[in-house]
């Protein structure tokens, strides 16, 4: 986030323990309080050690300065805990327009090559999401809005109510990063890797820079996005180990 104040480091040392509450980094011994106060747990060793690491690298000395942007995996786990465990619904109702909105079901008109390429790359993802979930989904050519049929919404919501909190923040971060539950999806089962579902999320912007030339901020803020959803995956990563 542009324009986040910047903190100063207030400790030397950062420990992780674990209780009977799972496992806890300490600053200086003293607990990680997220924004609305609560103490930081989590139940994986490997994500706490991620998060200790940022704290351990960020600023570097004592004094020095750095803002919560240092912290990923630290501000993720921080909307888990305090936002989306506490409301799931919330987080569900704002993903279901997704599934009339999903990106792979809008295929480009012009140019040509961009048409082919959408055709060749998501088809197939198209036909794998309609097997896993049995379902039939209606696609388009143009940005005219589609609707697909109520028992298909009606299945991903299922499946949305499902997932637990870690797999929920996970398609929080991730679904409107990609514009796609389809490329979410494909990127949790691990059919797909990170680079690849950016590119084939991005597949007009890629292209149309290979036709065009390049816009240097245009391609500034692709390569944020391309962190953040190597971010949101690593979190899913590292939160579902021991």
């Amino acid at each position: 986030m542009d324009g986040v104040s910047k903190l100063r480091r207030f400790w030397k040392t950062v420990n992780i323990i674990q209780n009977d509450k799972g496992y806890q980094i300490l600053l200086d011994e003293r607990p990680i309080k997220l924004p609305q106060k609560t103490e930081l747990y989590v139940q994986s060793n490997l994500l706490a050690e991620k998060i200790a690491d940022e704290w351990k690298k960020i600023g570097e000395q004592k004094e020095d300065f750095f803002s919560f942007n240092d912290l990923p995996m630290t501000q993720i786990t921080a909307t888990m805990i305090e936002k989306i465990s506490p409301n799931p619904d919330i987080y569900i109702d704002a993903l279901l327009p997704y599934v009339n909105g999903d990106l792979l079901c809008y295929f480009a008109e012009q140019p040509k090559k961009l048409v082919t390429l959408q055709q060749e790359k998501w088809t197939a993802l198209i036909h794998w999401i309609e097997e896993k979930f049995e379902i039939k989904l209606k696609t388009t050519q143009g940005i005219m809005p589609i609707m697909q049929d109520t028992e298909v919404v009606e299945i991903f919501k299922n499946y949305l109510s499902d997932l637990n909190s870690i797999e929920l923040t996970y398609f929080a971060i991730t679904v409107p990063l990609l514009g796609s539950i389809i490329l979410t999806l494909a990127l949790k089962d691990k059919r797909i890797t990170v680079q690849e579902a950016f590119d084939l999320a991005y597949l007009d912007e890629i292209t149309q820079a290979e036709i065009w030339g390049q816009d240097t901020e245009q391609q500034a803020k692709l390569n944020k996005i391309k962190i953040d959803i190597q971010d949101g995956y690593n979190f899913y990563d590292y939160a579902q180990s021991e």
